[in-house]
């Protein structure tokens, strides 16, 4: 009974003694990641930028057509398609990797970061998304209230969605550095299917917003 029970205690040990936690490939997985928020956080600067010159070039009514608009937001908008999918196929690859080689668990960034992934990804582009879904609701007459009060609130949420893309840039560095810092044998569960289950969702959630914003913008 005794050796039984000594041999149970032993197998997490000897699990965690064959994982890879190099330094290469701890920095692999948190470059990896970082990559996978900050494609989309990126293109939103972009896009941010692009419908801000576009509404500078409409100084009257004529030029500032549905038709013109319209096609402007849809122009500006792939770049951060593009991003959102790809950073989707990132987040998938490292779902995979985890899943086929448990070894190189330990050696990934930690849930907290694996779970925030598309939170960072995607919160400035809501701000983007809401500010472009209100320019549709008044080109298409849903929208309520002044003229003013309605551009200020678009100007508010262009201005939002750029400022938080810069912000989450930093904290993207900040989070990889962090994870990269923390010793791989303190985490714990870290050879748990957590990890690529975690990325997983982070995958799905990506994809599942280019999809929306291809559809509805």
């Amino acid at each position: 009974m005794s050796l039984r029970i000594l041999e149970d205690a032993a197998e997490p040990a000897e699990s965690v003694q064959q994982a890879d936690v190099s330094f290469p490939a701890r920095l692999i997985f948190g470059g990896w990641a970082a990559l996978v928020a900050a494609g989309p956080v990126l293109t939103t600067i972009y896009g941010a930028m692009g419908i801000t010159s576009l509404f500078r070039g409409m100084t009257n009514a004529e030029t500032a057509t549905a038709s013109r608009v319209l096609s402007g937001l849809h122009f500006l908008n792939r770049p951060l398609i593009v991003a959102l999918v790809i950073a989707a196929l990132l987040a998938f690859g490292i779902a995979v990797v985890l899943a086929i080689y448990p070894r190189f668990r330990l050696a990934s960034v930690g849930l907290p970061f694996s779970f925030g992934v598309p939170i960072l990804a995607i919160v400035p582009a809501i701000f983007l998304w809401l500010a472009e879904t209100t320019t549709i609701d008044v080109l298409s007459g849903k929208a309520t209230g002044t003229p003013g009060s309605v551009a200020q609130t678009i100007s508010t949420l262009i201005f939002i969605a750029f400022g938080s893309s810069l912000l989450m840039q930093g904290v993207i560095l900040v989070c990889a550095i962090v994870s990269l810092c923390i010793t791989p044998r303190r985490r714990k569960d870290a050879l748990s299917s957590l990890r690529p289950f975690a990325w997983s969702v982070s995958a799905m959630l990506l994809l599942i917003f280019a999809v929306v914003f291809f559809v509805i913008v």
